[in-house]
């Protein structure tokens, strides 16, 4: 990333974040110092990234560093802007949480009322002591990525090496931690635990192992729980850097720590999002939808939702058996710069059954200052100038060690359970020299969709204009179904043996590979 924009971006995202809401404090102005008061606010939610060789544009160890930036930092941690959180704090808390409380931004803001004094050299706490190199100590394995060479100029480069684990045996990993050598250059590195094909399958499971990028920390799982590396198991990578106007070279590693005891539980990631994405040139809020369905009882261990430049917003609903909704993640201002986690503080379980809905808008307008360009249509890819849609889940299963794989019947099943009886129906639609199981929801009221599973996650189709007149209903839609896709007109009848019979006409020139369509009611909730 060229120097100029990486200082904007630092700057900026040292302004972003939610900080704990309550009751004004009051402070007398004149006892507020930079070394009693205001260090010790730095060195536990600051400098950590605001130190030499770190991502943030400045240090702010010493009253030195700090003082000239004071005006900038009262303004941005009022703001609620810094530290970097992004989550809503009027759904769920979080472990990693690392906002300032009201007391700390009152602090902050009458030291520099009244005049960001220094204060007794005496009263300054001794600085905290940082791990220089690997943060969670010496590893267990080193995995050596190869040399990349970055370009001075030229669009950015996404290499995927292959790396082959030297493992002797099976091991369970309980953390792990990725180290770019070159931080100036790099957006992300991403590990899979598989050497090739898609990163989701039939079984559900999502084989992302680790991720780095700007404020992602080493991944440190609770005790007992981790990740399975195999005996002659090879990786495969996605990384991403950024040309910045002078040739550069990263060597990424990748640090593995073993777990010393039996594996109580196993950590896999489950993914909702999709890969048939569209958004029309100058859209100021297009949106989004995904979902997820829980195929056996499971414990959350994280949160992690992921979209590009033009990303404005996310949430993640979960509807628990029986009906009950309740909002788990709600990420109302989006940074592409922030690559966050989010970990619940107590255990978050989702009975078998139970549907997780995504909904994502974004802004691909002129009024969108980091938009590449707001004249064209933005489809799928992995380019920060393409989009991306994605909710990633880590989870361990309730009961066992490890959760077991699911397949596509077995999720459809659960999707259209998920709906009030009555409400979604199962259809099967060809697609090329096969037949893929989909569920639409078409209630009275209220918003309908049609869901296609496609690459072992659940595509969304909107449905418009739904009206019901009698037992004869009529909507619009958009589908994207292998290499068709259109918008199409749909009309249909629900028949008294409560099936319904549908057809799609195409309001454009493409089509998808069915005319008609017969669904059968969904049976009782699981």
């Amino acid at each position: 990333m060229r120097p100029t924009i990486l200082l904007a971006l630092s700057i900026s995202v040292f302004l972003t974040g939610y900080v704990t809401q309550s009751a004004p404090v009051r402070i007398a102005q004149s006892e507020v110092t930079f070394t009693r008061d205001v260090a010790p606010i730095l060195y536990s939610k600051c400098v950590a990234c605001h130190r030499q060789g770190e991502v943030a544009p400045m240090p702010l160890l010493s009253y030195d560093d700090a003082r000239p930036w004071a005006k900038a930092i009262k303004e941005k941690v009022v703001l609620r802007q810094m530290p970097p959180w992004f989550a809503d704090p009027k759904y769920g808390t979080f472990a990693n949480d690392p906002s300032l409380s009201a007391r700390e931004i009152e602090t902050i803001s009458k030291w520099v009322d009244g005049g960001a004094a220094r204060g007794d050299a005496g009263d300054l706490p001794k600085p905290p002591q940082f791990t220089e190199g690997w943060q969670l100590g010496e590893p267990d394995m080193i995995v050596e990525l190869p040399e990349v060479q970055i370009p001075a100029t030229g669009p950015d480069i996404f290499p995927t090496p292959t790396i082959a684990l030297s493992l002797s045996e099976d091991r369970w990993i309980r953390a792990v931690e990725i180290r770019p050598s070159n931080r100036e250059v790099t957006h992300h590195s991403v590990i899979f635990s598989t050497s090739a094909g898609a990163t989701m399958g039939g079984s559900g499971f999502f084989d992302v192992l680790a991720l780095w990028s700007v404020g992602t920390p080493p991944t440190v799982y609770p005790e007992g729980m981790g990740r399975w590396v195999r005996k002659g198991q090879t990786l495969r990578t996605n990384l991403h850097y950024h040309p910045n106007g002078k040739p550069q070279v990263d060597r990424t590693r990748m640090g593995l720590y073993f777990g010393k005891t039996e594996l109580k539980k196993e950590v896999v990631a489950a993914l909702a999002g999709t890969f048939s994405l569209s958004i029309p040139p100058q859209a100021p809020n297009y949106e989004i939808r995904s979902a997820y369905v829980a195929e056996q009882d499971i414990n959350i261990v994280s949160l992690f939702p992921h979209m590009h430049l033009r990303g404005k917003d996310m949430k993640m609903t979960a509807t628990y058996p029986g009906g009950r909704h309740e909002t788990i993640l709600n990420v109302p201002a989006y940074n592409f710069d922030w690559q966050l986690f989010y970990y619940p503080k107590t255990t978050l379980t989702f009975p078998r059954g139970t549907r997780i809905d995504l909904v994502a808008h974004y802004d691909n307008s002129s009024a969108n200052p980091r938009n590449p360009d707001p004249t064209r249509t933005v489809t799928f890819g992995e380019g920060s100038t393409a989009e991306m849609m994605f909710g990633m889940f880590e989870f361990t299963a309730v009961d066992g060690i490890s959760p077991r794989p699911g397949n596509v019947s077995s999720r459809m099943q659960g999707l259209a359970a998920s709906f009030p009886k009555g409400t979604a129906y199962s259809i099967t639609v060809p697609q090329a020299a096969q037949t893929i199981p989909t569920v639409l929801y078409l209630p009275k009221a209220g918003d309908a969709a049609w869901y296609f599973p496609a690459q072992g996650i659940l595509n969304v189709w909107s449905i418009n204009d739904l009206t019901w007149t009698g037992n004869a209903f009529k909507f619009t839609t958009s589908i994207r179904l292998g290499a068709g896709a259109g918008t199409f007109a749909v009309t249909g009848e629900l028949k008294e043996d409560g099936t319904i019979h549908g057809s799609l006409e195409s309001t454009t020139a493409s089509r998808v590979p069915f005319t008609e369509f017969t669904g059968t009611p969904t049976k009782e909730n699981l």
